[in-house]
């Protein structure tokens, strides 16, 4: 799928002892794609709306003090909105960015910014189904005790391919591409939305964990249809189990020298569709290059 639209959420939520640590090696990423793809790049900033916050109030509260929380809400919503906005100059300015807020199909590279009042759920969901890539930044999942929902919201709600941004990023990563490969419909579905990258790739390796045998269809099979696209393609079969498979893929991506992932989003327990545990919930956490995740 050709890649003409790149979406990057932000939040201006940045980590106090790192202020750029977040959101800015997202942003570079998306620029970095979008001068390789000659892509426009929506930087999206979603701005919380005081009012809703009332609704969540203890009715006991007095009217004073609930007007004092929501006038600091919205103190603390415009800082973040300046600190997107902000970093957004500042990164646009480097890469010499054209603006463009309206379509067009030949105008190449260009970037915009723009902002919207809402909840993250309806506001990104929507948004981010009409984007042909959304990037965001890494989080630090173990300080969270659940997935921030900017990072799942994107991932379970948009249908879209999510590109999660590492600190440091090359901008030239994509040489050498790996692919977690389980037979599913989600790792179909990855490899799928992500050749764009995969044919431009100098190498690409799939790489299986076997965790109760082999499957169908098979990592070479996989490899034997990516040859149909002329993506130049070898495999990797390594055996594990459930318990293991995260931590297995991880030594296969670093020993393969890749410089992405590529891999579906999947869980036994389908009642949550994405539960952020497992393989999922140890690349999420721990994996050291940019990963390309679809549900």
């Amino acid at each position: 799928m050709p890649i003409r639209k790149i979406l990057v959420p932000m939040s201006g939520q940045y980590d106090p002892a790192d202020p750029e640590s977040l959101e800015k090696p997202a942003l570079e990423t998306a620029f970095n794609l979008g001068r390789r793809f000659n892509a426009h790049v929506e930087v999206f900033c979603m701005e919380a709306q005081p009012s809703e916050a009332r609704g969540h109030l203890a009715p006991w509260m007095p009217r004073l003090a609930v007007e004092d929380l929501l006038n600091m809400i919205e103190k603390e919503s415009d800082k973040r909105r300046e600190r997107a906005r902000e970093l957004f100059e500042a990164v646009a300015g480097r890469f010499s960015a054209p603006r463009i807020s309206q379509p067009d199909p030949e105008a190449g590279f260009s970037v915009c910014f723009l902002e919207q009042v809402g909840e993250i759920g309806g506001s990104l969901s929507i948004r981010g189904r009409l984007a042909d890539l959304i990037v965001t930044a890494c989080f630090p999942l173990d300080e969270y005790a659940s997935v921030p929902p900017m990072l799942e919201v994107a991932l379970r709600e948009t249908g879209r391919p999510l590109l999660i941004s590492r600190s440091t990023v090359s901008k030239n990563f994509g040489q050498k591409i790996a692919i977690a490969w389980n037979g599913s419909a989600e790792a179909a579905r990855a490899v799928d939305l992500a050749l764009e990258f995969l044919t431009g790739a100098d190498e690409v390796v799939v790489i299986t964990v076997n965790e109760n045998g082999s499957f169908e269809p098979s990592g070479d099979s996989l490899a034997e249809y990516l040859q149909w696209h002329g993506v130049r393609c070898r495999t990797v079969a390594v055996d594990g189990s459930a318990a293991s498979a995260g931590l297995i893929l991880q030594e296969q991506v670093y020993k393969a020298g890749a410089d992405m992932l590529v891999m579906g989003a999947y869980t036994r327990d389908r009642v949550r569709r994405v539960i952020f545990g497992g393989v999922t919930g140890e690349v999420l956490a721990r994996m050291t290059v940019p990963v390309l995740m679809v549900d």
